[in-house]
């Protein structure tokens, strides 16, 4: 069965758009999953530097344009809590990144299959 060259091309620019899309968003995700990557290390760090602070001694958190006196103890609560969602975030990246690799893959066997069967 002899496919018409208009419809091959139109499906040939189909699937390119679709390659350079997931190439566009596989950038995207993996700058994401960096930023998450190096928020998680900043949490890590300044929690370890906290954790030396003795529990009686309060810190300044910013809060808009004040910064207010908190108990140690509630402010590494709170880095551990944006620890958890960041982790939760990047695990999600993780997935999309799984998937878009995917995606990609199969767009460029489709393309390999079309461009090998039309020679």
């Amino acid at each position: 069965m002899s496919i018409p060259p208009e419809a091959l091309q139109k499906v040939l620019q189909e699937i390119e758009m679709r390659v350079m899309q997931a190439q566009l968003e596989l950038t995207s995700v993996r700058q994401q999953m960096a930023q998450k990557q190096r928020d998680i290390r900043l949490t890590d760090l300044t929690m370890k530097e906290l954790k030396d602070i003795p529990p009686s001694v309060g810190v300044w958190e910013g809060v808009g344009k004040m910064f207010l006196n908190v108990p140690i103890t509630a402010h590494i609560a709170r880095l551990e809590k944006e620890k958890s969602e960041t982790e939760d975030q990047l695990a999600a990246l993780t997935k999309k990144l799984n998937y878009l690799e995917t995606t990609y893959k199969n767009a460029k066997r489709n393309i390999d299959d079309i461009l090998g069967r039309s020679q």
